[in-house]
């Protein structure tokens, strides 16, 4: 608990250096027969005040969100993603190696690309398997929502088929065209196909 003085405030910078903090009152102004820019005081302790007082310096607790670093640990063929941290997985697969043009039926392909996922979410996964479907902006907005519903169920069924007799829950969600992960038109205002694939994907995510 800090004791309030009767003396003029002066205001104090505050610097975070590497994690430090410095308080350094602001320059004074020139009084009356001095000079501008005299040496100031960093306030490292307790000070007197004018009452007799000591007025302590408040020390700033400065803490660093904690941030969860994820890591490129394999791609297959450029059609999928496997980004990792301490504790959580992250797995993108491209929509066009799993379903023909919009369809959400699985391709030979895809049941066994899926069965790899299985046993991954078999020896690392807990909690909660989260399956979202996202897809290109092309076409009517409500057909995409639809279609990106609809190939987020068709991954979770097979994977639940996978994983007959593993305790783990599996949630699907479709995101239609809401959440792109690249621009689908150049600057010049021309389309980008590649852009497009990529945000025709499947997201599957859980914890370890």
């Amino acid at each position: 608990m800090f004791r309030s003085v009767n003396r003029p405030h002066r205001p104090v910078t505050v610097t975070i250096v590497a994690g430090l903090v410095l308080l350094v009152p602001a320059p004074a102004e020139a009084a009356p027969g001095g000079t501008a820019g005299a040496p100031t005081t960093v306030l490292d302790g307790p000070r007197p005040g004018a009452d007799g007082g000591q007025v302590t310096t408040p020390v700033v607790d400065v803490v660093a969100p904690a941030v969860d670093v994820f890591v490129v640990t394999g791609s297959v063929e450029g059609d999928s993603t496997e980004a990792e941290s301490s504790d959580r997985v992250e797995l993108t697969l491209g929509a066009d190696v799993l379903f023909a043009f919009g369809k959400a039926d699985l391709s030979p392909a895809a049941h066994q690309r899926l069965a790899q996922i299985a046993e991954r979410i078999r020896q690392q996964a807990k909690g909660v398997v989260r399956i979202d479907g996202h897809t290109d902006a092309v076409g009517d907005p409500a057909d995409n929502q639809e279609l990106s519903t609809r190939r987020a169920e068709s991954v979770r069924v097979a994977l639940v088929a996978l994983l007959d007799g593993v305790a783990v829950t599996m949630q699907a969600a479709g995101h239609g065209e809401s959440e792109p992960i690249a621009t689908e038109t150049t600057p010049d205002g021309r389309d980008n196909p590649d852009g497009r694939a990529e945000n025709r994907r499947v997201e599957i995510r859980f914890d370890k």
